[in-house]
């Protein structure tokens, strides 16, 4: 199954949005690009901040990223390459931390990409087990998101490695908090900030049993490959 290279990194403090989004698009995308067997790559640009966690177990964010391997054995391919180690130089330039999750995709609702996308971080629950997570968050939520008004698109994505950081001159944070990334795909923001709101939207993202958000975002994804 694909696996998907997910960075949660923050902005280096004497960085102002502007460079940082313009730094990460036109000089850190065009060298992530040419990583050695990557498949796809996504930046998500943060749009609109809708709620953080005071007490999140997880570093500050101020994108994501992800990128798609055949494999994780693919993944440590690339990250021994010499287009990796640019990357690494670059990545002090405009980043202030990052935590790399792998993750894999669940799609729960088949459909097109469309313009206005929701995503969150969660970490599970103090009392739910670990052991199984997926499997019954899965059986609970699968069809959470048709409920959703406006939903065009719905992937979970779960945490299966934790174990690749990156080594490159900038804190590296904890991903033992993280256990799932989550993307919701609208026609506009507007819709997407109505389907957060709704009863069913409030249900999944706030009220799940299992998970509990410590950052929700209105993102604008940039498809790099």
């Amino acid at each position: 199954m694909t696996v998907y290279r997910c960075a949660l990194f923050s902005r280096r403090a004497d960085v102002t949005p502007a460079q940082f989004a313009s730094h990460w698009l036109g000089v850190h995308g065009q060298l992530a690009a040419k990583l050695p067997g990557l498949g796809t790559y996504r930046q998500n640009h943060i749009r609109e901040r809708l709620y953080e966690a005071p007490d999140s177990p997880v570093q500050a964010i101020d994108g994501i990223a992800q990128l798609s391997f055949p494999s994780i054995a693919a993944m440590e391919v690339s990250d021994a390459s010499p287009e990796y180690a640019a990357c690494k130089l670059d990545i002090p330039k405009f980043q202030g931390g990052i935590t790399i999750l792998v993750i894999e995709a669940d799609e729960l609702q088949r459909g097109q990409v469309a313009p206005a996308k929701l995503m969150w971080v969660s970490t599970r629950r103090a009392d739910v087990p670990s052991a199984g997570l997926r499997e019954r968050w899965l059986a609970t939520n699968r069809d959470s998101a048709r409920e959703l008004p406006g939903a065009r698109r719905f992937v979970q994505n779960f945490v299966v490695d934790r174990a690749h950081p990156v080594a490159a001159g900038v804190p590296s944070g904890d991903p033992s908090g993280a256990e799932a990334v989550s993307e919701l795909w609208f026609d506009d923001a507007a819709s997407a900030r109505a389907a957060l709101e709704s009863a069913p939207g409030r249900r999944l993202v706030f009220e799940d049993q299992l998970l509990a958000p410590v950052g929700v975002y209105l993102m604008q994804e940039v498809k790099i490959v």
